[in-house]
């Protein structure tokens, strides 16, 4: 086919045009293209030539040119429309297209416009994007008076309450407060002045008056000449997060319960005071208070009750102090006051004698009066101390010594409870290298039958031999480590020891010998305590019933009816029970004629004027006339003169221990005794009486 060339004055435009022009007839058949047609799809004239013009056209616009072309039949002019033309190597190009009829004849002419339409995307595409920002956008004038604002986005709105039609031609200030920072402000000025970038953080204020934390961000933007047209201001409400941070800090300084400070910000402001003592000459004190007998309440009434006593005794000592004194919470049921700024030592009583009472009031929970106590340990410095902390460490300590003396009182520290507290403290360190080195050791003492004066068993007695200190009398020891719980490794030593030397002494020919081994009240309270004894008899080889577990009335005082349960499991075992130290404990005889025991032990204190004290001797007589009726045997500890042995045996045939018969000795020494007893020798200095 002939290319169809323009007639007349079309001809220059149609060769010179820099805009895409072609002529195609009513069906779409291209008849002819210019030079930049060819030169922007990459076909020459001959190649397009009789083709139909959607050859260029991309087949998602099939459709618009369809509908072009049915309009061009109808004698209708095209005035623009867009379309997506692919040259010869694929590329896409958007083309604005007009197009008139004349004849047969349709007149094309198309601009490309793929640069504009790339833009148009890439604006709608940002501005899409400010839109859908969850941080706020503000657009303002900067060649403008007042930098106005000219736009603000949907996040702007919902971070600061106002309409955007409320905001437009106004300055952000407005946003601003009384309690807004000066310097801040000051700084975000300055560079909006000198046309810099800036990022501040903001006290703003939301349209219902509410504080809101404004993290922002702000740019110029210049035109080509570098002139600063525009600034743009990218906002972030980051209330939520300095908010959390702030509830952090305070985390980290303060009780979770009671909201008082704690531990480190304590010392913290102790090292304050003590500075401040020492600067203006003036005194520091620190109360360590401990609520008496908090725990039982815990444990017997629940948490939420004990939770409920130590808020409201927060508040109260609060409620006692002035601004600028410190009420901390440590731990549990510990508090420290810390008291700076004293003009006389004597100063903190005043403060001491309230708080006692204050807290000593009654407590109301749910209707329920409640009442509880402290004891209160007194540190005091005149800016002499060299680590602050010594005074907590000291007002611990005398808080101790105020438990001591009855509770619901106070306590000065002083040297001598120091020194008295050290000696403990390396007491304690040297049980445990006791413990880890077994230095420890059993001595035996031999028990009596009075009335056929055989020996018929032993009571083991723990003797502690000291490397550097020598021997150590267990009741040095033995308080402290039920204190600190190290009573449960010497007691299972010693029953072990105790077995296994019983074994020994039973292959000899004094046997049977019982073995009575004395058990701790905490021992007895531990789960698997049966099962422990069980144990040791299978591994010791110890028949059951040639063991004795000596037991005090303090086993009743705490969970009486686990110790019960205990003593049954015990006696199902067959192992013996005896009551220990009877008549100077708990001695409730509503348990005594509960508990399976076989034997009571009369407590030394009684025999030591059995002799010539008529109330010694009726107390002596009742408990023996007491266990003959509860079908118990008795056994009369501390017999040390004959004529104690020689009183007790006319009047009650027990039996006997005592140092009238042996020392607690070691096991060689009471193999050597036993071999060289008499028991007919004991018989013969009764009837020699």
């Amino acid at each position: 086919m002939s290319p169809a060339k323009p007639q007349g004055e079309l001809d220059q435009f149609f060769l010179l045009s820099q805009d895409l022009f072609c002529c195609i007839d009513f069906m779409g058949t291209l008849l002819n293209v210019n030079p930049t047609f060819e030169h922007l799809l990459g076909y020459s004239a001959q190649e397009l030539i009789g083709r139909p013009c959607g050859v260029i056209i991309d087949p998602q616009d099939y459709a618009v040119i369809e509908h072009a072309l049915m309009r061009l039949r109808d004698g209708r002019k095209i005035e623009a429309f867009d379309v997506r033309a692919r040259s010869w190597q694929g590329e896409l190009f958007w083309l604005e297209v007009s197009a008139c009829a004349n004849d047969d004849v349709i007149y094309v002419i198309a601009r490309d416009i793929t640069r504009r339409k790339t833009a148009d995307q890439q604006l709608a595409l940002l501005q899409r994007s400010v839109e859908s920002s969850t941080n706020g956008v503000v657009i303002v004038d900067a060649q403008a008076d007042d930098l106005p604002m000219v736009y603000v986005n949907r996040a702007f709105e919902q971070i600061t309450g106002y309409a955007r039609d409320d905001v437009m031609g106004l300055n952000c200030r407005f946003l601003q407060g009384e309690e807004t920072d000066a310097a801040t402000l000051k700084q975000l000025r300055r560079a909006i002045q000198e046309r810099r970038d800036v990022h501040v953080m903001l006290r703003n204020y939301r349209r219902d008056g509410t504080l809101f934390w404004n993290d922002l961000y702000i740019s110029p933007v210049r035109d080509e000449q570098g002139v600063v047209t525009h600034f743009i201001g990218v906002q972030n409400d980051v209330t939520a997060q300095r908010e959390y941070q702030a509830q952090l800090r305070h985390n980290a300084h303060h009780d979770a319960l009671t909201g008082l400070p704690n531990r480190q910000l304590l010392h913290q402001r102790l090292a304050q005071g003590c500075v401040l003592a020492k600067r203006y000459q003036r005194y520091l004190a620190v109360l360590f208070i401990d609520l008496d007998d908090f725990k039982p309440i815990n444990d017997s009434l629940g948490h939420d009750v004990g939770d409920f006593i130590l808020i409201s005794v927060a508040r109260r000592l609060e409620e006692e102090l002035r601004p600028w004194d410190t009420v901390a919470r440590i731990g549990g049921d510990e508090f420290i006051v810390l008291l700076p700024d004293l003009a006389h030592e004597q100063d903190v009583m005043q403060v001491v004698e309230r708080l006692l009472a204050r807290l000593s009031a009654p407590y109301w929970y749910q209707g329920e009066e409640l009442h509880i106590t402290a004891s209160i340990g007194i540190g005091t410095d005149d800016g002499s101390i060299t680590k602050p902390r010594t005074l907590i460490q000291q007002a611990d300590l005398a808080m101790y010594k105020a438990k001591g003396r009855g509770r619901n009182t106070y306590q000065w520290y002083t040297d001598e409870l120091n020194r008295r507290v050290t000696e403990r403290v390396n007491l304690r360190h040297a049980l445990a290298q006791a413990i880890e080195q077994e230095q420890f050791e059993l001595h035996y003492q031999p028990q009596i039958d009075s009335v056929s004066g055989r020996v018929v068993g032993v009571e083991a007695l723990l003797r502690w031999q000291h490397p550097q200190q020598g021997n150590i009398p267990p009741i040095d020891f033995i308080g402290l480590s039920e204190e600190t719980g190290q009573i449960i490794p010497i007691s299972d030593w010693v029953l072990r020891r105790a077995c296994l030397d019983a074994v020994a002494l039973n292959r000899g020919e004094h046997a049977p010998l019982t073995m009575a081994v004395n058990v701790s009240p905490m021992q007895v309270q531990r789960p698997g305590f049966v099962a422990s004894i069980e144990r040791v008899l299978a591994e010791t080889g110890l028949s059951a019933e040639l063991l004795e577990i000596e037991i005090t009335e303090g086993v009743l005082m705490d969970s009486t009816e686990h110790a019960i349960d205990a003593i049954e499991g015990l006696r199902a075992l067959g192992v013996n029970i005896a009551l220990d130290d009877f008549g100077t404990g708990f001695s409730s005889l509503s348990y005594l004629k509960r508990l399976p025991i076989q034997k009571l032990k009369i407590d030394r204190s009684f025999i030591r004027d059995v002799t010539c004290d008529e109330n010694d001797a009726a107390i002596v007589e009742g408990v023996i006339t007491l266990a003959e009726k509860l079908g118990l045997t008795v056994l009369i500890e501390g017999v040390e003169t004959r004529e104690q042995f020689l009183y007790l045996r006319e009047r009650h045939p027990t039996y006997l221990q005592g140092y009238y018969f042996a020392r607690p000795i070691p096991l060689d020494a009471l193999i050597d005794y036993l071999d060289r007893f008499d028991q007919h020798a004991v018989l013969r200095d009764l009837a020699g009486a």
